[in-house]
């Protein structure tokens, strides 16, 4: 995806990659070493790519540009390092979690100095809409994080399904895109055509992660195969799969606390055995059609071409 950027914007990201060493150089000292490493694990930087595409369509200023394209990733990073405090993950791709290697205490410091930096370089921006944007997507984000602690392990509906991705995960797609459109002097249209992009292309994004945990390959998240099954998180393909199939199979595990290696497996098989896969997927990808139509009152040029490709890329591809 960065070897496509506009030259411009590829500079762009490259200063944001700079600036995240920066943040994390600028934590109290005893979170410095856990700031560095959540900052520098790697990932495809999606959200700040997706803010600078947006905001090149437009003429933003640049120093804006960098701040906000830097404190989506921090915020993005500090909702990860929370996550996996609650999930008490070992590992996120291949890599140890921040609870993992530098235990709760210094975790939870981490995610909330990191959640504080982000919205002081907002601040610095000092553009209201922006602060509005990334606050209702933090509001989300802990909603959705909450609603799914109190569903784990089910039974969950398709509708509350949604609602939970649309907070947890699509928020802050959309807030990538508002934010840049804002930031680049879109109209009002635009900027609104942005977020449909976005919290469509969150969806889906979503409903993709959610395949691959399930048919042999790290999702998108960088969790292992199986993984969301395991910690009793209930996804549209397990709901699906228990409507139509061995309901009782993956109820157990669910409802079973870190479930044995026969048990986890015959619980991912029991999803695989129905047609759960193939509707999740068609479900992803109506809304990425639904993303691409979302660009259709946007600028022409290499920005929304780029765009688009993303959206398309989403469904049946991993990290």
């Amino acid at each position: 995806m960065r070897r496509v950027l506009p030259g411009v914007a590829a500079e762009d990201l490259a200063r944001v990659e700079e600036s995240l060493v920066e943040v994390a150089g600028r934590a109290p000292e005893r979170l410095v070493e856990p700031a560095l490493e959540a900052l520098t694990a790697g990932g495809k930087r999606l959200r700040p790519i997706l803010l600078i595409l947006s905001a090149r369509m437009g003429e933003p200023d640049r120093d804006d540009l960098l701040t906000a394209s830097v404190a989506v990733e921090v915020l993005h990073t500090a909702t990860l390092i929370h996550d996996d405090v609650v999930d008490k993950a070992e590992s996120r791709r291949g890599i140890p979690t921040t609870v993992a290697s530098h235990g709760r205490e210094a975790a939870v410091a981490t995610g909330d100095y990191l959640f504080a930096e982000s919205f002081h370089g907002l601040a610095e921006v000092g553009d209201p809409r922006l602060v509005r944007a990334f606050s209702e997507a933090a509001m989300g984000l802990a909603a959705g994080e909450l609603e799914q602690f109190r569903s784990a392990r089910g039974p969950v509906e398709v509708e509350a399904y949604l609602e939970h991705i649309r907070m947890k995960t699509a928020g802050l797609f959309r807030a990538a895109c508002v934010a840049g459109g804002t930031l680049g002097g879109l109209s009002l249209r635009q900027v609104d055509a942005l977020a449909t992009y976005g919290q469509a292309l969150g969806l889906a994004f979503q409903m993709s992660d959610d395949v691959m945990d399930l048919v042999g390959k790290p999702g998108l998240m960088g969790k292992g195969v199986g993984a969301d099954l395991a910690e009793g998180t209930v996804t549209l393909p397990v709901i699906f799969a228990m409507r139509e199939g061995d309901a009782d199979t993956i109820g157990r595990v669910l409802s079973t606390p870190d479930p044995p290696p026969e048990l986890l497996e015959a619980g991912i098989e029991a999803v695989l055995a129905t047609d759960a896969i193939r509707k999740t997927e068609v479900w992803a990808y109506e809304e990425v059609e639904a993303a691409i139509a979302g660009l259709q009152l946007l600028p022409d040029g290499a920005e929304a071409a780029i765009l688009e490709a993303i959206a398309s890329e989403v469904v049946g591809r991993d990290a």
